[in-house]
């Protein structure tokens, strides 16, 4: 998506809440609720209560019911002073009310006889061990558990597991990478090097005897989901960015949905009326580690050791740009992993390489190993035999030099095929014969890795009223990964250059203390497009494969000459909710509705250029194929990418009653209705069984 498109995309949302500013409210479903008490436990009615959040100092206020009953929605965590008032009675102030998020706390005040001129201070830091106000199963990470608990790659998502009801052994195998329960498909969790810039994350947490595709992810209240994987998200936030993390492994209330696992909730970091950071920073350096004692027939000529250059680094910084109006928050997370992989394996030599170039038009062939990188790049040429390469007749090898002599060009007319090849006494052909001149060689090789992967956090909150409130926040995540893709030939040095992002913009409207609505509206996405950003690759020229050599060969068997790939899809997630509050008395309902757009795109890139097999170097040198594949439109034979445009559209609507019959009663009703509609192509090209 241009950048242009982009802005005039937010442009017309901002105009349209701008237009409608009594249908936005709120980013939060945090909130506090309790009962107003006097020493003798009966209820007070008329109580004045004031919350006043300690960073941003906005205040809020509301009335006790005649249940006694107060009700504050809509909260962002963090902490809290809370102060009651009544006539007749002494004025109740509780300092470090601490608020978790995205879930209702209970807080039943108790006040004394007195003049309200006298006041009874009460720090109440402690939070509630157990959640009295929902039925709902689960636990809330705070940031400080969030950056101080170990968790594998700086991943939250790793910790879930540690919250009730939720289990999960966090196993990784020995190459660093996550380790699936048996039964469990998708992409899997982070790893070791991949961290918090793993692409559809898909962490190992189960909840409530449901498979972890049954979970869910939301960053500020709207969906991060993978379109693809279910259970996975495409949005791993860096942990200095995380304010809470709620996970709701059951009994969930009724405005949460779209999956039947764990409920996972990010609450992100905002700036306060003071400035704070924080910065980190991991290295690691190869200079230290030790040779591999043994590495085959070819040691110690071929020693390797593990070369990796990794660096991890970042920071956040947040603070007013006026104070008590104005908040803002930058967060930003790198990884750099430099790494040197190095590999023997056969290649062709730059004798046949030069000899199949000198072919010349038409030949096709020379095109492929014409184009400029096509040649194979190595560090070494290492000693080689013909057994060791996998020959078992003498006449299909001898040696050469440097390398092995297994034929020579074909003098039959351009595509005939290799008339040796099968035979008894060549059973993987020779061409015209044997010529003393090198053909294949075993080599070491070097396969330098490059991956700079990044992630941007920003969030902006401005109080523009006492009733509004406008937040925007982002997750911007670029990666980058450079290398040889699938073989040593400088014209795949491939460049795979993903982007994933979640928007999230909101307009937080009042209307009164027992009266709000909330908005969300976001758009989250991840693509790349292999075809853009590897120009170098000759991708109008086909594959060629070569099958017939022994196995031994497995390096040019399966090497293909020409660029592999290139993959092409953009995957995009719109989800709007709105969410009404009333209070009623001692009832506080909440109903409203939940909206997903799902567009998945994808490209066959490889499919329009068709893949050649060739029984042996000859064959392939001849323009001699023996198989041909790719995709091509059934009317007019020409190749095609396929490009497919599914569509998927989802509703949910939903309502919740949260009824607190007494002090320490509160009984939790709700029904959602969800609706998964159809998957549809857009120009109705989306096959089906007939």
């Amino acid at each position: 998506m241009k950048a242009s498109r982009i802005l005039l995309g937010w442009a017309i949302l901002v105009s349209f809440f701008s237009l409608f500013p009594a249908a936005a409210r709120a980013q939060y479903r945090a909130g506090l609720q309790g009962v107003v008490l006097d020493a003798q436990g009966a209820v007070v009615e008329g109580a004045t209560i004031t919350l006043k959040n300690v960073d941003t100092n906005r205040e809020q206020e509301t009335t006790s019911t005649a249940g006694g009953v107060y009700t504050f929605s809509s909260l962002p965590p963090g902490n809290y002073t809370v102060t009651v008032e009544k006539a007749g009675f002494k004025k109740n102030i509780l300092e470090n009310v601490s608020i978790a998020g995205e879930q209702i706390q209970a807080l039943n005040i108790t006040l004394e006889l007195g003049v309200v001129t006298s006041s009874v201070t009460v720090n109440a830091s402690e939070a509630a061990a157990i959640d009295t106000e929902t039925g709902q199963v689960g636990g809330t990470l705070s940031s400080n558990e969030v950056q101080n608990l170990p968790s594998f790659g700086r991943d939250p998502f790793q910790l879930l597991r540690l919250a009730p009801g939720v289990f999960g052994d966090g196993a990784h195998n020995n190459g660093g990478g996550s380790q699936n329960i048996p039964g469990s498909a998708g992409p899997g969790g982070t790893s070791a090097t991949s961290s918090i810039f793993q692409i559809e994350n898909q962490v190992q947490a189960f909840a409530g005897g449901q498979r972890n595709e049954a979970n869910s992810f939301q960053v500020d209240g709207v969906s991060v989901n993978s379109l693809d994987w279910g259970g996975a998200a495409i949005i791993t936030p860096n942990e200095e960015s995380v304010k809470e993390v709620r996970i709701t492994s059951n009994s969930y209330d009724a405005d949460l949905g779209h999956g039947s696992g764990a409920q996972v909730e990010v609450v992100s970091q905002n700036g306060t009326n003071s400035y704070h950071g924080s910065a980190f920073i991991k290295i690691d350096r190869p200079g230290l580690n030790a040779f591999q004692a043994y590495n085959g027939p070819s040691s110690p000529g071929a020693d390797e050791r593990v070369n990796n250059r990794f660096n991890q680094f970042g920071g956040s910084v947040g603070g007013p740009i006026i104070k008590n109006r104005v908040f803002v928050f930058f967060s930003y997370e790198s990884l750099r992993n430099n790494s040197v992989e190095t590999s023997n394996q056969w290649v062709e030599t730059p004798q046949y390489l030069t000899a199949v170039q000198a072919l010349g038009a038409p030949f096709l062939s020379s095109a492929i190993l014409g184009f400029p990188g096509e040649g194979a790049s190595f560090s070494k040429v290492l000693p080689s035999t013909c057994s060791q390469a996998g020959f078992t007749t003498a006449g299909n090898c001898q040696p050469a030099g440097t390398g092995l002599d297994i034929g020579s060009l074909l003098t039959s007319p351009r595509g005939s095929l290799d008339p040796t090849f099968g035979t008894a006494a060549t059973p993987n052909g020779i061409g015209s014969g044997l010529d003393g001149i090198p053909d294949i060689e075993f080599v070491q090789a070097t396969n330098p890795t490059t991956v700079t992967d990044s992630q941007y956090n920003g969030r902006l909150d401005y109080q523009v009223t006492k009733s509004d409130l406008v937040t925007y926040s982002i997750y911007w995540v670029p990666t980058a990964t450079t290398s040889f893709n699938g073989n040593i030939r400088p014209a795949n040095l491939f460049h795979h250059n993903p982007l994933n992002y979640a928007q999230a913009l909101v307009w937080n409207h009042t209307f009164g203390s027992t009266l709000i609505n909330e908005a969300r509206f976001n758009v989250s996405r991840w693509y790349f497009d292999e075809l853009a950003s590897n120009p170098q690759e000759p991708w109008g020229l086909p594959q060629g494969t070569i099958t017939g050599l022994p196995g031994s060969l497995n390096n040019i068997n399966q090497i293909i000459f020409g660029a592999n790939g290139p993959g092409i899809f953009f995957k995009t997630g719109y989800n709007i909710r709105d969410t009404v509050t009333k209070v009623l008395n001692r009832q506080s309902l909440k109903f409203g509705v939940d909206i997903y757009k799902e567009q998945n795109t994808q490209v066959q890139g490889p499919g329009a250029r068709p893949t050649y097999n060739f029984n042996d170097l000859w064959d392939f040198a001849n323009d001699g194929p023996v198989q041909e594949s790719g995709n091509f439109n059934p009317v007019t034979g020409v190749p095609t990418t396929l490009t497919s445009y599914v569509r998927d559209n989802d509703i949910a609507l939903f309502v919740q009653d949260d009824y607190k019959l007494k002090p320490n009663l509160t009984v939790n009703l709700g029904l959602r209705w969800e609706y998964f509609g159809p998957f549809h192509e857009k120009f109705n090209n989306l096959g089906r069984a007939v």
